[in-house]
């Protein structure tokens, strides 16, 4: 069975992608800690990030390098913090979230936002995206 993260993709279930090269995807979290909180994800669909072989890993990473700098111009913020966690969805995954403190970094903060919020805040991302005239970005 597919993971949750691939049926969001797949458009199986509800959720809000910003990025698919074939390779990795990105989509906002559910729950943000802070706006603009959102996951990178590896197509292949693999439990610890570790066991991405490494060109895979390479590249999941140069996205997330690009989607910070993204993130970075578009929301208040000291750094754009990068966690793994993986442990509610087994599917490797980063976790992208602007910061002004590193006590931001905590799941506790982490609430639902309303899906027009939602809307707004990924209609941001990948119009800025697409401004810088990447070609991966879906258009919703």
């Amino acid at each position: 069975m597919s993971s949750l993260f691939t049926r969001i993709r797949q458009g199986e279930l509800p959720g809000h992608l910003l990025w698919d090269d074939g390779r990795c995807f990105a989509i906002l979290t559910i729950k943000p800690i802070r706006e603009g909180h959102l996951l990178v994800i590896p197509h292949q669909e693999v439990d610890h990030w570790d066991d991405l072989d490494t060109e895979l890993n390479a590249h999941v990473f140069g996205v997330a390098s690009l989607l910070s700098r993204t993130l970075r111009a578009l929301f208040p913020c000291e750094k754009v913090g990068l966690m793994i966690a993986g442990l509610e969805v087994r599917h490797a995954h980063l976790h992208l979230i602007p910061i002004t403190a590193i006590s931001d970094l905590n799941f506790s903060l982490a609430q639902e936002r309303d899906n027009d919020a939602q809307l707004a805040t990924a209609s941001r991302i990948r119009g800025a995206l697409r401004d810088a005239g990447h070609s991966s970005v879906p258009e919703s």
